[in-house]
């Protein structure tokens, strides 16, 4: 683990301008993560999302703003982080910078988003950037530090919430019955689930004619009773 400078930041985070987001997911928590550039091919079963050449993570305590007002944070409800993040789909990244004696990590997107963490919490900001050659960024004891990563990445807890919610998913399935007019996931019925990983994409029914009323539905499944949203 080494200490870097604010320029030496600068220069470290300088290719990552231009760079398009090409996969926001939700992690454990509130966490969240932002892929860039060209996702490589999952490289194992044990792999849950697609790798970016670059990806930025915040554990705790951000939020993301408009010129006018806040667009979500890390105290809202998973589903609605969950539902707004896709927002950042093909946004390019304009500026990253460090703010603040304690550095909060910030970055702003080409139509005018930005992104920054916030954190309320003893200890350091939980923010992490993974550069194009697999060296680390992050912050600690107020200094900006860059490393191999050691500390980083899914945690035991992490894991086994991760095989919880594909055993689940793969036993609730994506039940359908004909005529589908349409995805449970953008019907007026659907309570979505607030939970992590694969289980986001689940909710319940809440349609008393509907066959699924009072059962767990996949985004994709879907009835003849579907009322858009």
């Amino acid at each position: 683990m080494k200490t870097v400078s604010i320029s030496e930041f600068n220069n470290l985070v300088s290719p990552l301008f231009g760079m398009s987001v090409s996969l926001p997911w939700c992690g454990y928590g509130s966490a969240i993560f932002l892929e860039l550039g060209k996702l490589q091919p999952l490289s194992n079963s044990r792999q849950y999302h697609e790798r970016g050449e670059v990806c930025i993570s915040f554990e705790w305590d951000w939020r993301l703003e408009s010129d006018k007002k806040i667009i979500y944070g890390s105290s809202n409800s998973m589903p609605e982080i969950a539902k707004h993040i896709s927002q950042l789909v093909n946004l390019k990244v304009k500026e990253i910078t460090v703010e603040g004696r304690v550095p909060e990590l910030s970055i702003q997107f080409d139509n005018g988003f930005v992104l920054r963490s916030m954190s309320m919490v003893t200890g350091d900001p939980q923010w992490d950037i993974r550069l194009q050659d697999d060296k680390w960024l992050s912050c600690m004891n107020g200094e900006i530090t860059i490393g191999n990563g050691e500390g980083t990445g899914t945690t035991a807890e992490e894991d086994e919430a991760i095989e919880h919610s594909e055993i689940t998913a793969k036993r609730w399935g994506a039940p359908v019955i004909e005529p589908k007019l349409g995805d449970c996931g953008k019907c007026n019925f659907f309570c979505r689930l607030d939970g992590h990983f694969s289980l986001l994409d689940y909710g319940v029914c809440t349609s008393a004619n509907s066959p699924f009323d009072g059962k767990a539905t996949n985004v994709k499944s879907g009835c003849q009773l579907f009322s858009p949203e």
